[in-house]
């Protein structure tokens, strides 16, 4: 390995989810070194481990039968590259508690399953170029409970092309991002996903450490109950083609406070497809969420529920996004210093919903951020409705007005009383009428009672 992953972020914090995240970078800097630690403390005579799930597998391959050693320094690829050597037959390949140092990965056949004793303990190590497990044209094959570490600056962990419904599920993928490294990892890549596969699932995952964490060009893929940690931008919709899309549920993105580590965690930088979030966490970036750009589009559908967005400068940009849907989002700040909380670009984004969006710097979201077609309900109003087909409202009591227009302080302007009146509580406001020839006048009334009508011109009034 070629960088030494130590704690980037120094001692001291002024609060006390500062100090998960510095505990956190901490422990994933030096998780890659303990298991190799592990390993080679364990004795020749020493039992080896075997997983219950696998020895009930009586077709899985251990890599261990075919010569691998596991202790970090010998060399495994012809061992693994034997052990995947089955033919036509299924493959079930399973790799024992051990640290695998390889410079290739052997290709796998349709529904084959790579197994490990646990994403911390059967850490596959590549330090090699170009990507180091690539699949094309392969159908539901599976990786379950290992790690995979890779540290050249350039490498790809996991590709997939042309692959339809394969899974990993509590895999760990690590690379060597640090912001004290910072911009050398810029370019390594976790996973990436393209040339149209879909059905991907990452279930109990972590992407770590990486300038892009994942990469999709594709749509129908899924991250659920997962992790981006510490990655330069964690989640990247990209190819401008209108396919990229991605569900995530379930999910945190979190980094250090140093802004070198991560800039955005999630990007989506053209035309792309539906990306749905729900019940997923973000801290520790200066842009959370950049979706959309104004020369290339951005999704057809977007949409977040239940979710928490913190960041240093700014939550949540819609730049461009059709049918954007915010529901029970909550905006934090990651310092001291409160951040934009949403920016929508008025003519990217024109339309759209917002429901009980929640401020922790503010009451509400100021309604200037939202354009006019935006339907926005507040935790006690409502901004942008509009109506069709035959609107009714009642007074709860009556003596309570069926409805209210209030001034921005709260002060009532009007009100439809509960017998159906209306009144004018402003004197200044009076009863504004169009004649048939197209001039509006404001009617008004005395202290005697005496109506009066005051001609306003052609020009509809705005006040």
């Amino acid at each position: 390995m070629t960088e030494s992953r130590s704690d980037p972020i120094g001692t001291g914090g002024p609060t006390e989810s500062v100090n998960r995240r510095r505990l956190l970078a901490g422990s994933l800097g030096v998780a890659a070194a303990v298991p190799l630690a592990a390993c080679a403390a364990r004795s020749e005579s020493d039992p080896e481990f075997r997983s219950p799930h696998v020895n009930d597998a009586p077709s899985a391959r251990n890599i261990r039968d075919f010569g691998a050693v596991g202790d970090g320094k010998t060399d495994d690829t012809a061992a693994i590259a034997r052990a995947a050597a089955v033919g036509d037959r299924p493959l079930v390949l399973y790799l024992p508690a051990g640290q695998y140092r390889v410079t290739s990965w052997p290709e796998l056949p349709d529904y084959a399953t790579v197994l490990g004793d646990g994403g911390d303990v059967t850490m596959i190590n590549y330090e090699g170029d170009g990507t180091l497990i690539a699949l094309h044209k392969r159908q539901r094959v599976r990786f379950g409970r290992l790690g995979i570490f890779v540290s050249n600056p350039t490498v790809t962990a996991v590709s997939l092309s042309e692959c339809f419904r394969c899974s990993f599920e509590s895999v760990v993928l690590r690379g060597n991002h640090l912001s004290s490294n910072h911009p050398r990892y810029v370019e390594q890549r976790g996973v990436v996903l393209d040339q149209n596969t879909g059905g991907t699932a990452f279930v109990n995952c972590d992407i770590n450490n990486f300038g892009y964490g994942l990469v999709t060009s594709c749509i129908q893929n899924y991250v659920t109950s997962s992790k981006f940690t510490n990655n330069r931008i964690s989640v990247l919709g990209t190819g401008n083609d209108h396919n990229a899309g991605l569900a995530l549920s379930n999910v945190e993105f979190v980094s250090d406070t140093d802004p070198r580590t991560t800039d955005r965690h999630l990007v989506v930088d053209g035309a792309a497809n539906a990306w749905w979030l729900t019940n997923v966490w973000f801290e520790g970036a200066d842009t959370a969420l950049s979706i959309g750009t104004r020369a290339h589009g951005g999704p057809a559908q977007f949409g977040m529920v239940n979710c928490k967005i913190a960041a240093r400068t700014l939550c949540l940009d819609l730049a461009y996004c059709r049918q954007p849907y915010l529901a029970n989002v909550q905006f934090d700040p990651d310092l001291d210093k409160p951040p934009t909380e949403l920016r929508i670009d008025h003519q990217g984004c024109p339309e759209g919903t917002a429901v009980n969006l929640i401020s922790s710097s503010a009451r509400d979201i100021d309604p200037a951020v939202f354009p006019d077609g935006w339907h926005v309900i507040g935790r006690d109003r409502m901004f942008g409705a509009r109506f069709a087909g035959t609107t009714v409202a009642q007074a709860g009591r009556p003596d309570t007005d069926i409805l209210q227009v209030q001034a921005a302080d709260g002060a009532v302007s009007a009100a439809v009383l509960s017998s159906g009146a209306w009144l004018s509580d402003r004197a200044e406001g009076g009863i504004v009428l169009k004649d048939s020839d197209g001039g509006y006048w404001r009617l008004s009334v005395s202290t005697s009672g005496a109506i009066t009508a005051a001609a306003l011109g052609r020009d509809r009034p705005v006040r």
